[in-house]
């Protein structure tokens, strides 16, 4: 596409180069373009999330947010700015700002899914599965067709011990999403929180054939290998016990250690003993005898 010759590059030329660059990977680049675009418009919010973007894409969040207060300075109401700074404070963890900001968006628009989707992986996080469970549903409600959607909603339901339906939403995000890596991910851990080695296994094998470079997606990958041992297997939580509050469990636990002290300690050394062997295998399996690759930056 050719430019005009001097003057201003139009503000959607500016933006389509923007957003191609960030699917490409090249985030310095499209750093770059939204510096471009802001100095011909600097009183315009579209810049400044540009901006705020290609920070949060290059993990630098205090930036990311002096961008997103840059472009509220110029429209308080910009719901856009509001997504973003949720999304910096989800990623930093920061869960109180991260629901205010959050809940501001959806003041300005409650029909946006992905801020319900956003708050639903909080609430998730941080053990409040029934209010992850509404989250995620009002979602779904306002974007049915989303696969990754589904896949965390297994993974909730899944944490609420509904093992039935899980399955059945991860059949579902299966018909609807196979291209995310995150969708895979989700359905992977609702199986290994179903107690299913094999099919955590399976989804994680999935997971990392999408996105091999992302470390987390490594490192989960390593850890479903690692749970189809036997003989670690045995000595993790069985599925029985998971039907148990947590209080509960620790409460059997602390009763165990007391009266069955001796076994208690035995068990603890052979979980450990198996726990080292088996990530021995699973790094053999996987990389032979080298090291594990370095992490590579994006």
């Amino acid at each position: 596409m050719d430019e005009p010759s001097g003057g201003p590059v139009p503000p959607g030329l500016r933006a389509e180069r923007f957003q191609r660059l960030l699917e490409w990977g090249r985030n310095k680049e499209a750093l770059a373009e939204a510096g471009e675009w802001l100095r011909e418009e600097p009183e315009t919010p579209p810049p400044y999330r540009a901006l705020a973007l290609a920070y949060i894409n290059l993990n630098d969040g205090e930036k990311a947010l002096e961008c997103t207060a840059q472009a509220l300075r110029i429209d308080p109401n910009d719901e856009d700015a509001w997504f973003l700074r949720a999304v910096i404070y989800y990623g930093t963890k920061q869960w109180t700002r991260m629901e205010e900001a959050a809940n501001t968006g959806l003041r300005l628009n409650p029909y946006r899914a992905h801020i319900h989707y956003l708050l639903a992986n909080m609430h998730n996080k941080n053990g409040k599965f029934d209010r992850a469970r509404q989250s995620i549903e009002q979602a779904l409600s306002l974007d049915p067709e989303n696969g990754l959607y589904y896949a965390l909603y297994s993974y909730v339901l899944a944490n609420l011990r509904l093992f039935e339906a899980s399955i059945e939403n991860e059949e579902t995000a299966l018909r609807k999403d196979v291209e995310n890596s995150q969708t895979f991910l989700y359905l992977g851990w609702a199986a290994d929180r179903r107690g299913d080695a094999k099919k955590a296994k399976t989804m994680m094998e999935q997971a990392i054939r999408l996105d091999p470079d992302d470390e987390q997606t490594r490192n989960e990958y390593m850890e479903a290998l690692q749970k189809n041992y036997w003989f670690y297997r045995i000595f993790t939580l069985p599925v029985f016990l998971r039907r148990f509050k947590r209080w509960q469990l620790i409460t059997f636990w602390v009763i165990a250690s007391i009266v069955l002290r001796p076994l208690v300690i035995l068990l603890v050394f052979l979980y450990m003993f198996s726990f080292m062997i088996s990530k021995a295998f699973v790094h053999v399996q996987v990389y032979g005898w080298r090291r594990a690759p370095k992490r590579r930056k994006k």
